[in-house]
């Protein structure tokens, strides 16, 4: 077998590890959306990547916030995100307000207040998780609703400007190109030396 057509292989097989990596790194992570709805007017949009078994719990302790949360008999408590809330000592201190949390219903059109606390509930790949802190009224549900955002709306008030990045075809080309040339440089030296 000839060096070129060694070092092809060689480039090739690294190139088909690393897609295959990806491919393989996909099926064990998820992606979740998070609309926060701060009181003073303010949100915080993010699309937030977990393993496939993560809770909402999990996204938000994941999630680019300062997150304050205790442990309870039933679950984790959401005590207070970027230092709106209460203190992880007295996580229930604001009698009147809470973190209130939210599922995108399946439209996508608006929110379904969760029945669960974040520490029981697992979304699914591309879910939108919402929380908001709210008041309550009579019959203790909540009165304030983060703003509606669907996944596709956060990846795109989320992602930078696009970056040019070279289809996978092409990247198949540069292993076998980059044997090419040190092939005719190799051959070149030997012509020089004779």
């Amino acid at each position: 077998m000839s060096r070129r057509l060694i070092v092809a292989l060689v480039v090739a097989l690294a190139l088909v590890g690393v897609l295959t990596a990806g491919v393989l790194a996909d099926s064990t992570t998820k992606q979740i959306g998070l609309v926060l709805a701060f009181p003073d007017g303010s949100k915080h949009l993010e699309i937030v990547t977990v393993p496939v078994t993560a809770t909402t719990f999990d996204v938000l302790s994941t999630a680019k916030v300062n997150l304050t949360s205790q442990f309870t008999a039933f679950g984790p408590a959401v005590c207070s995100i970027n230092n709106v809330g209460c203190p992880a000592t007295n996580c229930f201190c604001d009698a009147a307000h809470y973190w209130a949390y939210y599922h995108l219903n399946a439209a996508g059109n608006g929110w379904t207040s969760a029945a669960e606390g974040v520490g029981g509930f697992v979304p699914v790949n591309g879910a939108v998780e919402g929380l908001a802190w709210s008041g309550f009224d009579a019959n203790y549900n909540p009165t304030v609703q983060p703003p509606v955002y669907t996944f596709a709306q956060i990846v795109a008030a989320t992602t930078p400007a696009p970056v040019s990045v070279p289809e996978p075809a092409t990247l198949a080309l540069v292993g076998p190109g980059l044997a090419a040339l040190a092939g005719y440089v190799g051959k070149k030296n030997a012509k020089r030396k004779a």
